[in-house]
């Protein structure tokens, strides 16, 4: 084929100029007297370079590579200064190490008998045996994997003039090979190629957004050095070039297909271990497996081009031809969104890529499977597909995004990076139950009880603020020997068995257990008074009675700092030192329950149980603790928790485990890094400020409550509004908030803690429009 031909679909110079013409005793002589090494050379297999192997008589073995006429010096510079590259960043990674020539120039030039000039190379020799002639072992396709990613990752940082250039082996460039579809042996085989090519028009463009680098671009079979015990060796850096990670993995993938009956469980193994070591992007999986089948479509074509040009080297110019028409036979007719879908499920992207998508039968699909509303209750009259975070907005799958200022779960605010972060190298590392030592365990608990009074010494990591606080019922009922507990008359503490009874807005009076009595919650009386530490006292007083009267006593008082659930309540500190104090005059314990009143939300203090000046006996904390992920304590005292172990014994699987203590450690990080407690209280004041006139225009008797980011707006019976009608108007508007109190009257405002004042404001703004 000319020159212009050649240009007009492509193809790399060095692919039409023919290999180097240099007999061994020319070669063995160059060696002599360029690098002073004196050698038998043996001639060595290659498509168009000529490669000897050169043993010394003390036994030492180099490759003397003579590179084809047609390509680059500047290209052969590349390769040589990305060897020296990865040999400098990642050192185990077994590639040849070039040998510099006499004068310390890591290449010549050879003229050779028919005229052209050859760039030349000396190169340490690798060992093992060639991967395209040996048996694969089963080990092979997992280590390949990760060989292919390190070498991915250590070229990352490497760049070269000589590297923009295209290769007609190229995946994404394989439509540029249409016309030797025409000249494929089987003329049964033409027109489904054709056709298959069709399929591949707009592969580059669809791969430009990718990560792309300067890569390997040759990583398979053939280039690939195989020892007993795994990977000895990873040669021939000649087809490097920029191109798009996604890319250079489908050659090496391709590779390994070629050599497998059943391409899933391979690229299964091959991906595993990739990712172990480079996670990949959905939209690099979409592609995966276009890649392969145009990498394997261009190896056809190319033979189909080369091989009548150069017979003598027919049997090295077709041998990849059967493997290739194997893997094209098995993949072809998938379309492209199931054969996408099947890569998406092996890197584990499918999950996250289709959660991505509306989908207008989940409601009923969720009612079917999850028991129905009452089971799996939703906010909302039209419930919202949530697809994504980010910070203080929630996105939904119709494409609006929503402020977020009821979720106090993604307490440093939605995937938070560091959060992200943390967590995922975690997983990719270990996680694993609790019963092994590991400092994040370790860590954790030292922080949090660094951050609480004197004597609150003791943690347990549990998973959840139900189970906290279910543990701590259990030990105060084994230390006071006594099995009743007292708690506000509205109040929510959780959904075992036993925190169940205590949540006492979940059912009627009537259905109160014998064993639970309640006091009334802190409210404002009708003279504008709040009650007291006398007040408080004799509500624990007549709770006990009530106790009493069943034969139960006081094990235990528990409290939510914040009073969510009885309509976002703020006693004064007289009250809630009167309940401890009276709870523990009558030989009972006492609780702060921390799950939603906790991490800086009060805006003064870490923990809100600390504005009141309280020590407790119990502190509870719940899924706040890691942004979301499941992890919660309960921080007690020495003398309390040994005690109970002293008869009975607690443990949860995966209570503690690494990668929950990690994303913890890390939401504290982030509260003490960013002064989030601080903020939480300066952003507060903003939003209450802000509210008071809002709400007094809806009913001039609406009350703005709370304090920090803990805040609600009560609505008396008579308001044009209810509560609930306001959450789903403000929903209209693109806020998120929720109700509680009695009867669900109050709006319940909760956001993450992030929040700034431009928050404020478009809250503010979203409020107003209600009037």
């Amino acid at each position: 084929m000319s020159q212009t031909a050649n240009q007009t679909v492509g193809q790399t110079s060095s692919l039409i100029e023919e290999p180097p013409e240099v007999d061994l005793a020319t070669a063995a002589e160059f060696l002599r007297s360029q690098y002073g090494v004196d050698a038998e050379l043996q001639l060595l297999r290659s498509e168009r370079d000529l490669n000897f192997l050169a043993t010394t008589a003390e036994g030492r073995r180099l490759v003397l590579k003579v590179s084809n006429s047609g390509d680059d010096p500047g290209q052969i510079a590349m390769e040589s200064a990305a060897m020296r590259h990865v040999a400098l960043v990642d050192p185990g990674l077994p590639i040849p190490r070039i040998v510099e020539a006499a004068d310390g120039a890591p290449g010549v030039v050879l003229k050779a008998a028919d005229g052209r000039v050859h760039q030349v190379r000396v190169m340490t020799v690798m060992p093992g045996a060639v991967g395209d002639l040996a048996v694969l072992p089963e080990w092979f396709a997992a280590e390949f994997g990760e060989v292919c990613a390190r070498l991915t990752r250590a070229l990352q940082g490497f760049g070269h003039p000589a590297a923009d250039r295209r290769l007609d082996w190229d995946p994404r460039l394989v439509t540029s090979l249409r016309p030797f579809a025409q000249q494929l042996p089987d003329p049964a085989r033409r027109a489904p190629m054709e056709k298959l090519l069709d399929r591949f028009e707009g592969l580059e463009e669809a791969t430009r957004r990718l990560p792309a680098f300067v890569l390997h671009g040759d990583v398979t079979l053939s280039n690939v050095l195989l020892a007993a015990d795994g990977i000895s060796g990873v040669i021939d850096f000649g087809d490097m070039h920029h191109t798009a990670r996604v890319s250079d993995l489908a050659i090496s993938l391709t590779s390994l297909l070629r050599e497998s009956a059943d391409p899933w469980p391979a690229a299964q193994a091959f991906l595993d271990a990739y990712q172990r070591v480079l996670p990949l992007e959905p939209e690099e999986v979409e592609l995966i497996g276009e890649l392969v089948l145009a990498r394997l479509a261009a190896s056809v074509l190319m033979s189909a081009w080369r091989a009548p040009l150069y017979p003598d080297n027919e049997e090295y110019l077709t041998s990849l031809v059967a493997g290739s028409w194997h893997g094209l036979d098995l993949l072809a007719d998938l379309d492209p969104a199931e054969l996408a879908e099947r890569f998406h499920r092996l890197c584990g992207t499918s999950r996250v890529r289709s959660s991505q998508q509306a989908d207008s039968t989940l409601a009923q699909r969720r009612s079917t499977a999850l028991g129905g509303r009452k089971l799996s209750p939703l906010f909302y009259r039209e419930p919202l597909q949530v697809v994504r975070g980010s910070g203080a907005w929630v996105h939904t799958a119709d494409g609006r995004q929503y402020l977020d200022a009821y979720n106090n779960v993604p307490v440093v605010g939605h995937a938070h990076p560091a959060v992200v972060q943390a967590i995922s190298r975690q997983a990719a590392l270990l996680n694993i139950n609790s019963r092994y030592l590991h400092p994040h365990a370790v860590e954790l608990a030292e922080r949090l009880t660094a951050s609480m009074p004197a004597g609150l010494d003791t943690c347990i990591l549990v998973n959840s603020g139900s189970e906290a606080n279910d543990l701590a019922w259990r030990m105060a009922k084994l230390v006071t020997g006594r099995t009743g507990a007292v708690v506000a008359d509205l109040a929510y503490h959780g959904v075992s068995e036993a925190t169940a009874a205590w949540s006492t807005n979940t059912y009627p009076a009537s259905d109160r257990p014998e064993h639970i009595a309640t006091f009334e919650a802190p409210r404002t009386g009708p003279n504008g008074q709040q009650p007291d530490a006398l007040a408080a006292a004799e509500r624990v007083r007549l709770a006990r009675l009530e106790l009493r009267a069943s034969e139960h006593d006081l094990a235990l008082l528990a409290v939510d700092s914040v009073f969510s659930s009885a309509g976002i309540l703020t006693p004064v500190d007289g009250f809630m030192q009167g309940l401890q104090d009276e709870a523990r005059a009558v030989g009972g314990l006492f609780l702060a329950d921390e799950v939603q009143a906790g991490f800086g939300r009060g805006g003064r203090n870490l923990w809100r149980f600390s504005d009141f000046g309280l020590t407790p006996d119990f502190v509870t904390l719940g899924k706040p603790m890691g942004n979301g992920h499941p992890i919660a304590a309960l921080i007690t005292r020495r003398e309390i928790a040994e005690q109970f172990a002293a008869v009975d014994e607690f443990f949860s699987t995966f209570a503690g485990n690494p990668v929950s203590c990690v994303a913890a450690l890390t939401v504290l990080d982030v509260i003490e890094q960013t002064g989030l407690v601080e903020n939480s209280g300066r952003i507060g004041a903003s939003l209450a400020a802000g509210l008071a006139p809002l709400a007094a225009d809806l009913h001039p008797a609406a009350e703005v409550r709370g304090q920090g980011l803990m805040a609600g707006v009560a609505l008396p019976p008579d308001a044009p509004l209810t509560a609930a009608e306001l959450a789903e108007r403000l929903r209209d508007q693109g806020v998120l908030v929720g109700t509680t109190g009695p009867g669900g009257s109050v709006l319940k405002i909760r956001p993450p803690l992030i929040w700034q004042q431009e928050h404020v404001n478009h809250f503010l703004d979203a409020f107003a429009a209600l009037a």
